[in-house]
């Protein structure tokens, strides 16, 4: 107890809050997965690395101006808060931390003789940047850097040896199997977008033709990667999207979990590796791009997508390192991982999580209530957002069901985002 300091909390616009709290959480994770192994009873856990931290905090302000007190730490948090400019919380317990707050409350008990005024904030921390970004940034740049990815990976990818049939044949089968994990992990993205189900439906007849006649690998490669990108640029405004590029790439990495440790054809281990690679990093960045062609309502969903997206690239990253591993462990020495691969896309990335980051604190924060007494969909609609067009918002995000159409009951938590 000695050593907790004062709790601070400071907002972009500089507004000073001083407050007291009585239990100290802070909530944090992995990024992991379990992948079994076929046809054994094993499974391989992974480790790949930190999710941001989340505090919550229950601030309260008592004395004779803590309504006042109160009231301007709540408006401090309803401030644009961007990358740049984030709150910074001097924590009781650890440390200074630049966070952005994510949902709050304000909880007053109308008695006289109460004076504890309480504001509930769950604050995220908000990480470094992958890598420096210039000003400026757009979508447009992201874009131009996934076509030029798309030239680096044509490149290495001349060194898939094919030459025999037998090594042809296990690259077409690798190929089909691949082509189908991509069409049942997006189709459901590309369906009732006509134009661009017909392009999907097209590129993957194309394949197959190219296979059957033995068409140039880099060229059916390039074929694959057009397919992965096609519905990225579908304009949508659910996370619907990024989730079914997230199952797509778990399928593809889950494809090549056992060709390093079962398959005794070394030519057949380095063309897995180099079509891992290509695939799997070119998978991150176009799940950045479906990203980028997203409408996100509230700060929630920016940050889903965010995590969705570097989940796909640190995932992507985490099974080439261990395919690098077993290669270099005396399976075969041969294999020269392209590196310009791997750094392209985690600059690609890293601006990705710029632009999102920067544009999810111009989104609405989430903010609770609890009725005091019965309402309805259209009061508590005014009340939040003084726009009646939000009534349909306000009735999918409240999950409004039944006689809740009728009469909001007293003690309901409703939620905003303000």
């Amino acid at each position: 107890v000695n050593r907790l300091r004062p709790g601070v909390f400071t907002s972009p616009g500089g507004v000073v809050s001083n407050f007291k709290m009585d239990i100290a959480t802070r909530i944090g994770g992995k990024k992991a997965s379990i992948h079994e192994i076929l046809n054994k009873d094993e499974a391989i856990p992974q480790d790949q690395g930190n999710r941001s931290q989340t505090f919550p905090i229950e601030a309260y302000f008592t004395d004779g101006d803590g309504d006042q007190e109160a009231d301007a730490f709540y408006n401090s948090l309803r401030e644009r808060y961007t990358a740049d400019a984030p709150g910074v919380l001097k924590h009781p317990r650890w440390g200074d931390i630049n966070v952005m707050p994510f949902e709050f409350q304000q909880v007053e008990t109308l008695v006289t003789g109460a004076g504890v005024f309480r504001v509930p904030v769950e604050f995220r921390e908000i990480p470094p940047i992958r890598f420096p970004v210039p000003e400026g940034l757009d979508q447009s740049d992201i874009i131009a850097d996934i076509t030029d990815l798309e030239s680096t990976i044509e490149t290495a990818n001349a060194s898939i040896d094919v030459d025999k049939a037998g090594d042809y044949a296990s690259f077409g089968a690798k190929v089909r199997e691949t082509v189908s994990v991509i069409g049942s992990s997006l189709s459901g993205v590309v369906s009732g977008v006509e134009d661009v189900q017909d392009r999907f439906d097209t590129i993957q007849a194309d394949i197959d033709t190219a296979l059957n006649l033995g068409t140039d690998a880099v060229i059916i490669m390039s074929q694959v990667l057009q397919l992965i990108r096609t519905p990225s640029q579908i304009f949508d405004a659910t996370l619907a999207k990024i989730q079914g590029f997230g199952v797509m790439m778990e399928g593809i990495a889950q494809g090549f979990i056992n060709e390093f440790t079962e398959n005794p054809n070394n030519t057949e281990k380095l063309n897995s590796a180099r079509m891992a690679e290509s695939l799997l990093f070119f998978g991150a960045s176009v799940t950045a791009e479906a990203g980028l062609f997203t409408e996100y309502s509230t700060r929630e969903a920016a940050g889903d997508a965010l995590d969705l997206i570097n989940t796909a690239f640190d995932d992507s990253e985490q099974r080439m390192s261990e395919i690098y591993q077993l290669l270099a462990d005396g399976i075969t020495t041969s294999f020269d991982p392209n590196h310009n691969t791997g750094l392209n896309t985690l600059l690609l990335i890293g601006k990705t999580n710029s632009i999102l980051i920067d544009h999810s604190f111009d989104l609405k924060a989430k903010q609770i209530t609890i009725l005091s007494g019965p309402s309805d969909c259209i009061t508590q609609t005014w009340q939040l957002y003084k726009d009646m067009t939000k009534l349909g918002f306000f009735i999918e995000t409240n999950n409004i069901q039944d006689n809740e159409f009728i009469e909001i009951p007293t003690g309901r938590v409703i939620v905003g985002y303000v």
